[in-house]
């Protein structure tokens, strides 16, 4: 049986938090597998605090303030997953959110984070958390939307394909979720992206997915642009009634900043039901 190692999830002290916990317990139990509750909440620059008047006390103050947050939040944690008859591990992280929680994640099987929500402060835990996450992790991420119950996870996906890296590399990270279930298989490329010689045929991602005992439909649709393709893919997976949108996560680094792919910037902007990336 495939599974996870384990599943890692993101923490914070946003209202949706705990529902994203309850889901990730959910994962862990039908994966049989070890949960790590990772919390990481924001955290000012310690260069900030220099600028004030009793800088020291100010300082020590926030830290008790961000050890008293973390102290809740792992009791509202402990009790979500106790409510579903469960363990789990807990680990409290301090210092800068970013790279703390990168040095951690990389023992993930699976990494549980939420959707950043504009109206929602809690929800930033630091300037690019969400995208650093994404691309600098090596690890595959579900992404969980901060509107709707997102209850389950893999009944019926959509799998967004394209025959590259990114996309065979999230294929095979969602395969725990997807073996069994039913999968539709949609593949459309940007008209400005050159198809790679080495691209995969639908046709390779349809044997993976049998492999594992998936019931598979599968879709094509001509280029178009990347705001296109992104809006296409989620009228798709309301059309489906899918429960999990699996895709390739595309970006890089410019001028010392993370840029995701227009895709990629639009389905992390308008989803709706939890999407697994891997970049």
């Amino acid at each position: 049986m495939l599974a996870y190692p384990s599943i890692f999830v993101h923490i914070d002290a946003s209202s949706r938090a705990m529902l994203r916990a309850k889901l990730a317990v959910q994962i862990a139990i039908a994966q049989r597998c070890r949960l790590i509750g990772v919390c990481a909440t924001f955290a000012a620059d310690p260069q900030w605090f220099y600028h004030v008047g009793h800088a020291a006390t100010v300082l020590q103050e926030d830290r008790a303030r961000r050890e008293r947050q973390h102290e809740t939040l792992q009791q509202r944690f402990e009790s979500t997953v106790w409510r579903e008859s469960a363990s789990a591990e807990w680990r409290s992280l301090h210092g800068d959110p970013v790279r703390q929680t990168l040095r951690e994640v990389k023992e993930a099987g699976l990494l549980v984070v939420g959707q950043i929500d504009a109206s929602e402060p809690e929800t930033v835990v630091a300037p690019q958390f969400l995208e650093s996450i994404i691309l600098e992790s090596g690890r595959p991420v579900l992404v969980v939307p901060y509107a709707g119950p997102a209850l389950t996870v893999g009944r019926r996906a959509l799998v967004a394909w394209d025959g590259g890296k990114e996309c065979a590399r999230a294929l095979h990270d969602a395969l725990p979720l997807l073996a069994g279930g039913t999968v539709h298989l949609l593949h459309a490329n940007p008209t400005q992206h050159v198809t790679r010689a080495d691209a995969a045929p639908l046709e390779v991602a349809c044997r993976v997915l049998r492999d594992v005992g998936a019931d598979v439909s599968t879709e094509c649709e001509p280029g178009t642009s990347d705001a296109a393709i992104g809006d296409l893919i989620l009228s798709r997976a309301a059309d489906v009634q899918a429960d999990l949108l699996v895709m390739g996560a595309y970006g890089h680094g410019r001028f010392r900043e993370l840029v995701l792919g227009g895709v990629t910037k639009t389905i992390l902007t308008s989803m709706t039901i939890p999407v697994l990336l891997a970049h």
